[in-house]
């Protein structure tokens, strides 16, 4: 399609009344336009239309002017064109909610046919379970039956045997759910409920009421089953043994840790009980159990003998009346067993990232390793296993592996043949999550979920997952990481020799230097999420900064700076010289820190001291509440929150948000402030100085394309390159923009949590570089006397 022309006539009028006044423009081709009213200072006054769709020709614009003085009008045809590319960080196909590959994977399992199943736990689209063809094709996943269920909650265990999947399922830890622990069944052909059938109770649903509080009494194993399952414990957090060592707790708190099926029997480890329990598979009734000291995993094998994983590190055989076997110790940390053909038995030891395979020709039997190593660092390879969760064995030996990355998110599936080749693997890295790239290296997306993607063909929309980016030498656990949840925008910026990830997570920014494949803390700004200790903070918010002056990538408590001084903020976000913004809704105002210089080992410096307030508290009529604040290049800002004039929504889910979108000079002056569509959570500019600002919408996932000068002149969403399906925006961190500065398109990225991705987009708006495309502009001058009127 040919460049649209776009015409602007300029009104001036002098003691106009109340009477309407019409104002003809032309357009030279069809387009879709949008119009306003602007002071001479160009201060929008009215919004006239927005996006509409008007052919070429002679056109007529009414306004009816509040008061005397001078405006004009500008008409916008917008030559914008909107590409969704597809998404980034999940390897389902096809590429939509019921192919997309969960990020909370923790458990597999293989039937008789070798079809896979996964327990997901916590997943926004509802796959609590996921079942996968031989050739990792999807089946059909759990469609919310445990996330909207009695219980409702997510599962952590699974196995399956000719007619049924079982699952171990925690229910959410609230009333009156209870934080069950159960075991559930459902038919394995379809994923439907197919509860045991022997004698059992309804649970009580009823919420309890506001301001109530019920007491929370932790319950052991129930004689009878509830709602059809397996009831094991309610509040297991309650009955933990006091000082029991944290790694042990963790499992306790989620204490059905495997589970394994064999003929009409159902073996569970439990490892707050410590035991192996036996169900009857059918009725679900007892059948038995022994002691076992905190079992993690649990396999039988063709001859009946029960496999246990014990105190982490160590696998025994016992009959199922309680008698011990063999023993094998000084293993590692066993997460899961399973048997392949030939009674091989296989472990996962998480510790040594190997999958191991018991021996039985070597004098004495021991374990060896068939598969994998520690993954360090940066790793991509699929053998190279972070946090070895599960393994499962099918008749013809093939191995499958699931391994969770560092950080919030990420999982992976992988098929392995009896040589131990890769045959076929999923992943998906992204959940809550926004990338960006730096102008040094466009190719190169990192995300705030510390995740690195390499865009290869920007006409196709192909990408490669490249690996973690997590400083596993400085942070080898999730402890005290000085990240918290994602509520800005990343940003990567060349300062100086090297390049800089800025995270805004919490109520901070978290600043990490680019260092090969992994990405190492360099600075520090915040408040009270992550605290100066690195985790949420429980006591009064204080300012602090911290920047690596040793080259140690990670603060010492001596050299954190700490300010007591109070603020709130629901995020920061970061512009493109490095200075901070924020809305500080202590005091209902913009506030931005600049960048203080560079350290001894050029990582970005801040200073609270040199923090100000933009833009006051908003008096006026308008009572402008900002919650988010982008800074373009040209020293303008651009803010969304509440007002008074477009108030909150009653039962409004995205309190985060806003329902008004301004803009302000420089000099904290305000430009205009225009009503948005619906709340929206989400923000970027489009780099350019003039290239004006993108909104995400809360509900439908939408982008909106805001003008410099306030004018909504076009909208975006999902494609057919992602099944046409999103979920909600619902952060601060769900819109980022970035021109490319090969052939000046500017891509964008927004949050889909729902399926576990990334979405990618390129807007091509040459009105946002002039300077290098010829301007489509012509303005017409008309002077208006007063009382007059277009004919």
């Amino acid at each position: 399609m040919p460049p649209l022309r776009l015409f602007l006539c300029v009104l001036g009028a002098s003691a106009v009344n109340s009477a309407a006044l019409d104002m003809p423009f032309t357009l030279a081709e069809p387009a879709t336009t949008s119009a306003g009213i602007y002071t001479t200072q160009n201060k929008l006054v009215s919004v006239l239309w927005t996006m509409k769709q008007l052919p070429a020709g002679r056109h007529t614009a009414s306004w009816n002017p509040p008061d005397a003085g001078d405006y004009h009008l500008k008409v916008v045809a917008s030559r914008a064109t909107y590409t969704n590319l597809g998404a980034i960080g999940n390897s389902g196909q096809p590429p939509d909610v019921k192919g997309h590959t969960p990020t909370n994977i923790e458990s597999v399992a293989v039937d008789k046919d070798g079809n896979v199943y996964t327990a997901n736990g916590w997943d926004e689209a509802g796959a609590d379970f996921k079942a996968w063809s031989p050739d990792g094709k999807s089946l059909y996943d759990a469609d919310f039956v445990i996330r909207n269920g009695r219980p409702n909650g997510a599962p952590y265990a699974i196995a399956v045997d000719e007619e049924y999947l079982y699952c171990a399922v925690g229910g959410w830890e609230r009333e009156p759910w209870n934080n069950r622990q159960q075991i559930q069944r459902f038919r394995r052909k379809d994923g439907k409920p197919a509860p045991f059938a022997g004698k059992s109770e309804k649970s009580s649903t009823e919420e309890p009421k506001a301001g109530a509080r019920r007491v929370r009494t932790p319950q052991g194993p129930s004689e009878t089953l509830l709602d059809g399952h397996i009831q094991l414990y309610e509040w297991p957090a309650l009955s933990l043994p006091k000082d029991t060592a944290e790694a042990d707790a963790r499992l306790m708190r989620a204490p059905l840790r495997a589970i394994d099926v064999s003929g009409a029997t159902l073996y569970v480890a439990d490892a707050q009980g410590g035991k192996i329990r036996m169900f009857d598979s059918a009725t679900g009734a007892a059948k038995g159990e022994f002691g076992v000291y905190l079992p993690t995993a649990v396999a039988v094998d063709p001859i009946g003998q029960i496999w246990v994983a014990t105190d982490h590190d160590t696998v025994k055989a016992y009959r199922a009346d309680g008698y011990s076997g063999v023993t094998y110790g000084g293993l590692g940390d066993v997460t899961a067993l399973a048997f392949g053909p030939g009674a091989a038995l296989y472990a996962a030891d998480a510790k040594s990232g190997r999958v191991l395979k018991l021996d039985t020709g070597a004098s004495p039997a021991q374990f060896v390793p068939v598969l994998g190593s520690k993954a360090v660092s940066g790793d991509r390879a699929p053998d190279r296993f972070y946090k070895l969760r599960g393994i499962a064995v099918d008749n013809r030996d093939n191995l499958f592996t699931i391994q969770r990355e560092p950080g919030s998110s990420g999982a992976r599936l992988a098929k392995w043949s009896p040589e131990r080749k890769l045959l076929w693997e999923h992943f998906a890295t992204e959940f809550v999550s926004l990338g960006n790239y730096g102008l040094s290296d466009p190719d190169t997306l990192y995300t705030i979920t510390h995740h690195r993607h390499k865009l290869l063909d920007r006409a196709k929309g192909t990408w490669d997952y490249r690996g973690n980016t997590i400083d596993l030498a400085n942070f080898p656990t999730s402890d005290n990481t000085y990240r918290s949840d994602p509520h800005g925008v990343p940003r990567v910026l060349r300062i100086g020799q090297h390049d800089f990830v800025f995270h805004p997570t919490g109520d901070g920014v978290q600043v990490y230097r680019v260092e090969g494949p992994v990405l190492k803390l360099a600075s520090l700004v915040g408040g009270n999420d992550p605290s100066p200790t690195g985790d949420k903070g429980k006591s009064k918010v204080a300012k602090w900064t911290w920047s690596d002056t040793t080259g140690a990538g990670k603060p010492d408590p001596i050299q954190i700076k700490i300010t007591d001084d109070h603020y709130t903020c629901f995020g920061m976000d970061v512009d493109a010289r490095a200075g901070i913004w924020f809305a500080n809704t202590h005091t209902h105002s913009i506030w931005t820190i600049p960048l203080a210089g560079l350290d001894v080992r050029g990582n970005p410096t801040y200073d609270w001291s040199q923090a100000r307030e933009f833009a006051p508290r908003d008096k006026s009529d308008l009572a402008f509440d900002p919650n988010m604040v982008q800074a373009a290049t040209d020293g303008s800002i651009y803010a969304f929150g509440w007002s008074k004039a477009f108030p909150q929504p009653k039962n409004n889910p995205f309190w985060m948000g806003g329902t008004t979108l301004a803009r302000f000079d420089a000099t904290g002056a305000l430009l205009w402030a225009v009503e948005l569509p619906q709340p929206c959570v989400g923000m970027d500019v489009i780099p350019g100085g003039q290239g004006g600002v993108l909104v995400g919408t809360g509900k439908g996932a939408n982008i909106l394309h805001y003008t410099a000068d306030g004018l909504l002149i076009g909208k975006f969403q999902p494609g057919e390159a992602m099944g046409k399906q999103s979920g909600w925006l619902d952060n601060h961190a769900s819109v980022a923009a970035n021109r490319d500065p090969r052939d000046s398109i500017v891509d964008v990225f927004a949050e889909e949590d729902y399926a576990c991705r990334i979405a990618w987009y390129r807007l091509d708006d040459p009105r946002g570089e002039p300077h290098q495309r010829p301007s489509p502009q012509a303005v017409t001058n008309v002077h208006v006397p007063a009382r007059a009127r277009f004919v």
